[in-house]
């Protein structure tokens, strides 16, 4: 349905149907962009170990911001997968980084992490899909955290994460909340 069409059915003009889709656009790309920020922002609290932060990070959250979060931190999750490979999934340090997470998700999501990769599989089909999006969105870190780990160390893991943060501001999406 173009602009024309869209307000005819609605009454109103198409100017008026062009700023409600503008509108609509920004801020969606508002949400996306905090969604971004706050699963990079998770992400850097399991590599430098601060459980405060950790458990504190999505709490408050409405069920579209967790929702932002979790699309982009699956994205990231894939997109890291692509380029690191298959990761090994140290029990040990798979058990250290999700001892971090809240206690509410995190037996649940140990298990889904373990399942996942004792059948060399993705966490979808590990059965992630049912548990909370709060869970799904720590059991995705705890992962990507442990890939990056292996892969880099804690210091290369934390520069990664901190050249996805220069990109994200040098793109014009600067930090858009406060920071504890």
């Amino acid at each position: 349905m173009n602009l024309e069409e869209s307000a005819a059915a609605t009454g109103t003009s198409p100017l008026e149907e062009g700023v409600m889709a503008a509108l609509w656009a920004a801020d969606e790309q508002a949400a996306v962009v905090e969604g971004m920020w706050r699963a990079t922002d998770l992400t850097w609290a399991y590599l430098t170990e601060d459980q405060t932060q950790v458990r504190a990070s999505l709490e408050g959250l409405d069920s579209d911001q967790l929702a932002h979060t979790l699309a982009w931190q699956s994205l990231d999750h894939d997109m890291l997968f692509d380029d690191l490979g298959d990761p090994s999934m140290s029990v040990p340090l798979l058990d250290a980084v999700a001892a971090l997470a809240p206690l509410d998700c995190e037996f649940m999501m140990t298990t889904a992490v373990r399942k996942a990769a004792a059948a060399g599989t993705g966490l979808v089909s590990s059965g992630l899909e049912t548990f909370p999006t709060s869970a799904q969105i720590h059991a995705l870190t705890v992962c990507m955290s442990v890939m990056l780990l292996e892969a880099h160390g804690r210091h290369g893991a934390q520069e990664f994460v901190t050249t996805s943060v220069d990109n994200y501001v040098r793109r014009g999406h600067p930090h858009p909340y406060p920071r504890p």
